[in-house]
């Protein structure tokens, strides 16, 4: 019997052999294992912030079609009617044009489809904030603008 004081036997050599590594053909299996969860995992956190920004777009676009419906009448004087007639827009009007310009740039940003909807409502702002309500070209835009926005 061997106690603690004792020095192990010559043959009792069970304790001082090393663990062998476990055999190479496991090796592979367990990086190719580990690489694939890696790359799934990248693959569904893209692919996951990618439909954000599409579906954030969408809302964007459906803000500025809002903000621009609560501008109210813009003023037309491509008919030869006197401009003197028609006072400056309300600020509170002036900002929700710029607002939905904004908004649309945005959703035009991460989604292309918005981009008629972002240039039409950039020139009605340029109109808007110049005060000059008799170019023909600008009062396109606001009908495109109204046409896009119906459409959704």
């Amino acid at each position: 019997m061997r106690t603690l004081d004792t020095p192990p036997l010559p043959d009792d050599d069970r304790d001082t052999e090393l663990e062998s590594p476990p055999p190479a053909a496991r090796r592979p299996i367990v990086l190719a294992t580990v690489a694939g969860f890696v790359l799934g995992g990248c693959v569904l956190g893209l692919l996951w912030g990618l439909s954000g920004q599409r579906t954030g777009a969408n809302v964007d676009a459906a803000a500025a079609c809002a903000a621009f419906a609560r501008v109210g009448r813009i003023p037309d004087t491509t008919d030869g009617v006197d401009a003197a007639q028609f006072i400056r827009m309300s600020d509170d009007a002036v900002h929700r044009v710029t607002g939905a310009m904004e908004l649309a740039k945005a959703a035009a940003t991460f989604d292309g489809n918005y981009q008629p909807l972002a240039k039409a409502l950039d020139t009605v702002n340029k109109m808007v904030l110049s005060s000059r309500f008799d170019n023909r070209e600008q009062q396109a835009a606001v009908v495109q603008v109204e046409q896009l926005c119906a459409r959704g």
